[in-house]
């Protein structure tokens, strides 16, 4: 039996779609560096912030993404030696009734560009610490709970943690696939 491991989507396999529509949005030229925190949505004004989510609603923010670097490869790879679930949250913070479309979205993302992977294997979910598994790949630390190995997936709001805490809580950072694959999978390209 092939160990489990949890792959998040957003910020791990691709990205820049939520910045894409802030800048459509606002007509501004946003990069992830502008942002402080977590949330993208804080680089505009808090009066603007409402609209933008009935923006982003009537949009699909996958349009605007882009698939990192060697990820659908290495996730090939993965499956040879893993079973790989796609653990992905879904729902917008007061906006949970109006949500079902983000998750279609995401659906349809997975199929086009990880056509390999079993839709069997999606797993929308916004509490990732129910998942339990060998490994799990997140850009949140929250997220990795409950796993052996913890990768966590550098992203603009994580940069900044420092090795020493992080080596502490057990967790492994990894900047790109191919060190995913690396600290994962014993054969190299």
């Amino acid at each position: 039996m092939k160990k489990k491991i949890m792959v998040d989507m957003d910020d791990v396999m691709c990205g820049g779609g939520f910045l894409g529509l802030i800048n459509e949005f606002l007509g501004t030229n946003y990069t992830e560096e502008d942002v402080e925190g977590y949330y993208m949505q804080n680089l505009m004004p808090e009066d603007k912030r409402e609209l933008f989510l009935d923006y982003l609603l009537q949009k699909n923010f996958y349009d605007y993404c882009h698939i990192y670097p060697h990820s659908q490869k290495v996730l090939k790879e993965l499956q040879e030696e893993y079973e790989v679930f796609i653990g992905t949250a879904y729902i917008l913070a007061k906006r949970e009734k109006e949500s079902g479309v983000i998750l279609l979205n995401k659906y349809n993302f997975l199929q086009e560009h990880f056509p390999f992977i079993n839709p069997e294997n999606y797993v929308f979910v916004c509490n990732k610490e129910i998942l339990s598994c060998y490994a799990k790949i997140d850009d949140r630390l929250e997220n990795l709970k409950r796993a052996k190995r913890k990768l966590l997936y550098t992203a603009y709001h994580n940069k900044d943690l420092e090795s020493d805490y992080l080596e502490n809580q057990g967790i492994e950072r990894v900047d790109n696939w191919l060190e995913v694959k690396s600290k994962l999978l014993k054969k190299t390209f």
